[in-house]
């Protein structure tokens, strides 16, 4: 077993201990037993919010890519989303479905570098709102929280924006490939053995190095092409979908009989998104449902409802819209298959 595999591994045990600890914690009938009391019309309405959110989502992407030139119908990039949520619940990590959209998308649009540029970017845009917004309700709810989670969310707002800089800077670039073109050469250095059957001369090495940096100068041109109202359009689609994420957090705690003031839910939500992103859990399950747990008593709402509230956020959020993605999946390689035989 190789170390990706340990690793994944790694991140399902420990999911499963921090389920088991919280559930033998709070007690297994009295989860059950609020889960089984949550009124459907809120529910429904929570689910009705996640869906659209997706779609939100989607708008976002295409917002990006049409920054780029790059021209994809909605309803695509609604269904690849959703595939994206498939492999979310498969692979044992917060951006499980990240590189299946990358890869998806490349196949419809047979531009790699784009592609991945705009699922990043996509990433990134969110996030930085998400931060942005749990920054600013921490500056009205820092009392609510331990100092090293306000230490924590604001370090890692800083860290984004670092990152965006280093993305965006020009001269880190150039100098990453300007480092990289000694590989090229490096085969001619040792003598250069030609590579059979092509007679150019080249050998794997050194045409994997300007494989390498072709792939960072169209990566790096694709995050540059984004315009300032392309930017702006994005943060703002970006500021709809997480207040539609906290809208539906809030009806799913209604669903569950709780009052918790929905100010409560701006100031969680984004530090519990946050920290379910962190790449030590298998979907993030165990993390979200332990800061659930550890925020929202905080806050009066009594330890069962809180652990349901987060099993049903991964429920709604995460595990019903994969098996939408699971379905369209499957149809998408039927068409495949059909169009193929035809």
């Amino acid at each position: 077993m190789n170390k990706k595999r340990l690793l994944d591994l790694a991140k399902v045990i420990v999911s499963l201990i921090f389920i088991v600890l919280l559930l033998r914690e709070i007690g297994l009938q009295e989860t059950l037993e609020k889960l089984l009391q949550v009124q459907p019309g809120y529910l429904l309405a929570a689910l009705v919010v996640a869906l659209l959110g997706i779609v939100v989502r989607a708008y976002r992407w295409q917002v990006l890519l049409s920054a780029l030139e790059v021209e994809v119908p909605l309803r695509q990039l609604i269904d690849l989303y959703f595939i994206g949520f498939l492999f979310t619940n498969v692979l044992p990590t917060g951006f499980g479905g990240d590189p299946v959209r990358m890869y998806e998308l490349s196949r419809y649009t047979h531009k790699t570098a784009e592609s991945a540029g705009t699922v990043l970017a996509d990433r990134f845009f969110g996030l930085i709102v998400l931060q942005a917004m749990a920054v600013v309700a921490l500056a009205f709810g820092y009392q609510l929280v331990e100092p090293w989670m306000i230490a924590f969310t604001v370090l890692l707002f800083v860290g984004s924006l670092v990152s965006v800089w280093l993305l965006l800077n020009q001269r880190l670039w150039q100098s990453l490939g300007e480092r990289l073109k000694p590989l090229a050469s490096f085969s001619q250095k040792q003598g250069s053995v030609p590579s059979t059957g092509s007679g150019h001369g080249l050998s794997k090495v050194e045409g994997k190095a300007e494989g390498i940096i072709e792939g960072l100068k169209r990566f790096y041109e694709s995050l540059h092409g984004y315009n300032v109202a392309a930017v702006g359009k994005t943060l703002g689609v970006s500021l709809v979908f997480n207040i539609s994420l906290i809208t539906m957090n809030y009806l799913l705690g209604l669903s569950l009989g709780d009052r918790v003031s929905i100010w409560y839910y701006f100031l969680f939500v984004p530090i519990t998104s946050i920290v379910t992103i962190l790449p030590v859990s298998f979907a993030g399950l165990g993390v979200r449902e332990g800061a659930y747990v550890f925020l929202f008593t905080q806050a009066g709402m009594p330890r069962e409802t809180a652990l349901s509230l987060s099993l049903l956020v991964y429920v709604i959020s995460i595990f019903t819209p994969g098996l939408i993605g699971g379905i369209i999946y499957v149809l998408k390689g039927a068409q495949d298959y059909a169009a193929e035989e035809g």
